[in-house]
């Protein structure tokens, strides 16, 4: 079979809209020949679509167009992408909800945690990278550090309580 002209194609098409042709689908073993005239048929339109393919052919002597459809199989790759997605977007939903019923509270020391080590990861860049200071010495002066906020957190937890 050979591929047609945009001349003839838009032709077939034309006479398909004015009604002049008929649209046939044919059989494995009708698919290369004309059933009236037998005479090879000429590719006028192929689409390609994601679930299958679809051909138009005409006749050159009778011009009559026929359609065919392949359907694409369903893989099993696609088949597991569907159902970890539709497995993904209920346990987010469910999470959603619960994020919703959460105490306020909890959502604050969240969010104040996330603010701290994103703080914390600047700083240490910061001193590492302007100030001149090994990461030996940052982490040393941290761990040193922590006694001393810890007792701070202690000391104001006692005197918010009197």
């Amino acid at each position: 079979m050979r591929v047609t002209s945009a001349a003839f194609e838009s032709s077939v098409l034309a006479s398909r809209a004015n009604g002049r042709t008929a649209l046939v689908s044919l059989s494995e073993d009708q698919a290369d020949f004309c059933p009236h005239c037998r005479s090879p048929l000429e590719i006028v339109l192929v689409k390609f679509r994601f679930n299958g393919t679809a051909m138009i052919a005409a006749c050159p002597n009778c011009a009559i167009a026929h359609v065919d459809e392949w359907r694409a199989a369903e893989s099993k790759t696609l088949d597991n992408a569907k159902k970890l997605a539709i497995l993904t977007r209920g346990f987010w939903q469910r999470v959603a909800i619960r994020m919703n019923s959460l105490d306020q509270r909890f959502r604050y020391v969240l969010a104040f945690l996330i603010g701290a080590v994103i703080t914390a990861a600047a700083l240490r860049h910061a001193v590492h990278v302007y100030g001149g200071i090994s990461r030996e010495e940052i982490r040393a002066g941290a761990l040193m550090a922590i006694p001393a906020v810890a007792l701070a957190i202690i000391f104001f937890r006692r005197k918010r309580q009197r």
